[in-house]
């Protein structure tokens, strides 16, 4: 395994005992059971814990990724085994009471990993939550040099135990098992005999399921047995409300033979995220959801960047070791053509149904586009979604290719992951706002302003600092600096139909204003390509106070 050199044991081979398959069932059965005993908790730690646990204690850190991903970028101390090759490699871990965090890029790998140590007996392996995406947005610490841990002996395992661990890790998918809510939604439709069981506890099942679930709670799943499938070979979906219980159903099932079972990415959290009806809901309360509260207090606590970034101060990151997660949010031709090295593709209409294809939400986040118009609403839609750490890149594409530097037309794949749990109301505002973006993006251009100035009534808003609208604005423009927009909603037009054209330099702080009054049911509101610069460039008349 090139540079870390795994020391593979052979010697576990001879754990595979000829037995009676009812025997090796028992001996499954017997050792699910006792890992069942230990639930809850349900091994998950997060970052900040995860900190403390290796300066106070003898934790080994143990990172399931690709090597490719290693590579990149690792905590300190931890060594790459990646998932498929775990069970080959039991040897290179301590003892097996020794306390493990199994770390991935997102979650969903290392919750896998965990959960098969557990069944082997592994009793203090725990997930980290969030993976290295958590762990780099919050701005923690990682190196690139390989730590090779010393090989010792391999626990003695019950012979049909490892095998049926050991054939589940060796034999895992091409996406470690996990479907979509979307792609599962379609597959409902197209394939009724899907079995769905929901593992949460019984007061969130009382809050809502998907149609047709089976309720079986982890607390209680291997006690329950009587109530999986008699088909081990039927299409089984599971869930809960994040992903991490369904991954511990997934193995449980998996190591006892089902061959067809897999886990939502993201939990009902996405499903509900993705706007899919839920049945058993009860009834509806009144609402105390404020969106414009929650504009307003996301603008009036902007940095002073406002959450964008320069080509050259991208270049510098992306060259560091805290590189961040960059997100093109073009269409799939303009990607394919040429980007970023190593930027996903998440056209801007699909970002908000796309959210387990990102990190953690608070790590640091990059997105562009062509300009630095589309960025801005992505970046401003994940912010509010509760996104901590996402800016958009200034200038756009076009930006970084002025200034030199290299792109790519070699697409990257993005991994699946967990998408965040985010508060039902929210995600539909912002979501049905995302989606149904047209062609053109609410731009108009200069020229066509100042004739349409002419000929019809325009309420203009100008959202740059005191300073830059003293120097000169556009006749008759309304003046409320960005972060004062919202808590000014008395300047904004009575008539929710008036038609209103928002400006800045370039066009960064005006496209984040737009895209909050369109949110909050203004219905022709657009703004300025190219700000006020493009504006003076035109030669078109500037007014002074």
């Amino acid at each position: 395994m090139r540079k870390l050199g795994f020391v593979l044991l052979a010697v576990m081979l001879v754990f595979a005992l000829v037995v009676p398959v009812a025997a090796q069932d028992a001996a499954v059965v017997a050792q699910l059971e006792a890992y069942q005993a230990t639930i809850p908790p349900y091994g998950t730690i997060a970052p900040a814990d995860v900190v403390t646990a290796i300066a106070e204690r003898d934790v080994l850190l143990l990172d399931v990724r690709e090597i490719e991903e290693y590579e990149a970028g690792h905590i300190e101390g931890a060594f790459n085994v990646p998932i498929r090759t775990l069970g080959e490699n039991l040897n290179l871990l301590p003892d097996i009471d020794a306390e493990i965090i199994v770390i991935c890029q997102g979650g969903a790998r290392a919750m896998l990993a965990q959960a098969s140590l557990r069944s082997l007996g592994y009793n203090n392996a725990m997930t980290m939550t969030g993976g290295m995406g958590s762990w780099v947005g919050e701005n923690l610490p990682t190196v690139t040099e390989a730590f090779v841990p010393e090989a010792s002996e391999a626990p003695e395992f019950d012979g049909a135990v490892y095998e049926a661990v050991n054939s589940y890790l060796t034999n895992m998918p091409q996406g470690y098992g996990l479907v979509r809510a979307d792609a599962l939604n379609e597959e409902l439709f197209e394939n009724p005999d899907i079995i769905l069981i929901d593992v949460r506890s019984p007061e969130e099942w009382a809050t809502g399921y998907i149609a047709g679930a089976d309720h079986i709670w982890i607390n209680e799943f291997m006690a329950s047995v009587d109530m999986w499938p008699e088909d081990k070979d039927a299409p089984i979906v599971v869930y809960c409300a994040s992903g991490y219980r369904g991954g511990i159903a997934t193995v449980m099932m998996n190591l006892m033979g089902y061959t067809n079972v897999r886990n939502v990415s993201g939990g009902i959290g996405a499903w509900i995220a993705a706007g899919l009806p839920l049945e058993g809901v009860p009834e509806e309360t009144a609402s105390d959801f404020d969106f414009a509260a929650i504009a307003d207090a996301y603008l009036s606590d902007l940095p002073e960047n406002f959450n964008a970034v320069r080509p050259d101060g991208l270049a510098e990151e992306l060259a560091s070791d805290d590189a961040p997660f960059v997100v093109d949010v073009r269409t799939v031709d303009e990607y394919t053509e040429s980007h970023i090295e190593g930027a996903i593709n998440v056209p801007l209409n699909e970002l908000t149904q796309s959210l387990d294809l990102l990190p953690a939400q608070d790590a640091n986040i990059v997105v562009y586009c062509g300009s630095g118009h589309r960025s801005a609403l992505a970046m401003e839609a994940l912010n509010l979604l509760g996104y901590t750490n996402t800016r958009s890149l200034l200038t756009g594409f076009g930006g970084w290719t002025g200034a030199g530097n290299a792109v790519s037309d070699v697409p990257v794949e993005a991994e699946m992951g967990m998408a965040p749990e985010i508060d039902p109301d929210l995600f539909a505002a912002v979501d049905g706002y995302i989606t149904s973006i047209p062609d053109g993006y609410y731009v108009v251009r200069a020229d066509a302003l100042n004739e349409e100035l002419f000929e019809n009534e325009i309420f203009l808003i100008d959202v740059r600092t005191d300073g830059e609208f003293n120097s000169g604005y556009i006749e008759g423009a309304v003046h409320i600096p960005l972060e004062q927009f919202v808590a000014s909603m008395d300047q904004w037009p009575e008539d929710m139909a008036a038609a209103v054209v928002i400006y800045d330099n370039p066009t960064h702080r005006s496209t984040m204003a737009m895209e909050i009054m369109q949110i909050l049911g203004y219905e022709n509101v657009r703004t300025l390509g190219g700000g006020f610069g493009a504006w003076s460039s035109a030669d078109l008349p500037v007014a002074t106070p």
